[in-house]
């Protein structure tokens, strides 16, 4: 396999950034954690998944926040990105997929309906809120 170099980096087989776009082994298997680098070069920056780490990296999250995968920050909303964020438990038999089961569970939640509660709680005190 030849090296591709990259504007900023050495050859990008360098530990420079853990996931980088012009290695396929390092998108496809490749773990970040927020304290470590994240591509600089200008004609990746509008990749999903490098936006997320941004994101993830401006928190300064604890070390033992766990780590990060290109199928991991795909699956996650920007508004999901908060201090609470944790990533990957290394620690876990199958962290990744673990990780994805949590995240899948929290998105699958109903939302909070106004309009439902209302009539719940109408109908639980039997008496009406106020007039429409």
């Amino acid at each position: 396999m030849s090296t591709k170099l990259c504007n900023l980096f050495e050859p990008c087989e360098s530990p420079e950034a853990p996931l980088c776009p012009l290695q396929q082994e390092s998108v496809a298997d490749g773990i970040w954690y927020g304290n470590e680098p994240i591509c600089r070069s200008k004609k990746f920056q509008e990749f999903p998944w490098i936006k997320k780490q941004r994101k993830i990296a401006s928190l300064k999250l604890a070390e033992d926040a766990g780590y990060f995968t290109t199928r991991m920050l795909n699956c996650l909303h920007m508004s999901a990105i908060t201090s609470k964020l944790r990533g990957a438990d290394p620690n876990s038999p199958e962290p990744e997929k673990e990780w994805l089961n949590i995240l899948n569970l929290r998105q699958a939640k109903p939302r909070y309906n106004k309009k439902s509660s209302k009539q719940t709680l109408q109908e639980k005190m039997s008496i009406p809120l106020f007039n429409l």
